[in-house]
């Protein structure tokens, strides 16, 4: 699926708020970003080494639709941020969901506790379900070019 064809999946208003700021970027341009910001915040958090070795199997081990809520995670995560900037204490709460995102990646976050986080941050912003899973649906898809470009970029 190309990044346009997230036209089909729009549900809410803030669907389409979310998509207009998508298509903005090329398809390639999405998919780095999500290489570019996991892999920045993998090597720059102190990581002992079997949290390594986890972070390489678990990236490596994870099914289409693993990865694809992997990446729509931190694809949305601006657009949460944004949101909650709105508030009060906002960088807490923001900064605790990139914790979420590496402790998942390293092992330490559970697959359940990881998807709570995912599900209020689509509440955060109004995300339809059916926009959802097409941003998952298309991340998964690029599985294997968003996963060899994460490996490929970590340092350890």
């Amino acid at each position: 699926m190309r990044l346009k064809n997230l036209l089909h999946y729009k549900d809410f208003h803030s669907d389409d708020i979310i998509f207009d700021s998508l298509i903005k970027s090329t398809d390639d341009e999405i998919l780095n970003y999500v290489i570019n910001v996991t892999s920045d915040l993998l090597n720059g958090v102190f990581l002992a080494d079997d949290f390594k070795i986890n972070s390489k199997e678990n990236l490596i081990s994870y099914e289409e639709r693993e990865l694809g809520e992997l990446a729509t995670y931190i694809g949305i995560t601006p657009f949460v941020q944004s949101t909650l900037a709105k508030g009060t204490n906002w960088q807490e709460k923001a900064t605790s969901y990139l914790e979420y995102f590496i402790g998942y990646i390293i092992g330490t976050i559970d697959k359940e506790e990881f998807l709570g986080n995912l599900i209020e941050m689509r509440e955060v912003l109004n995300m339809s379900n059916k926009f959802y899973t097409g941003l998952v649906i298309y991340f998964g898809e690029n599985k294997e070019f968003i996963i060899n470009g994460i490996l490929n970029k970590l340092q350890f």
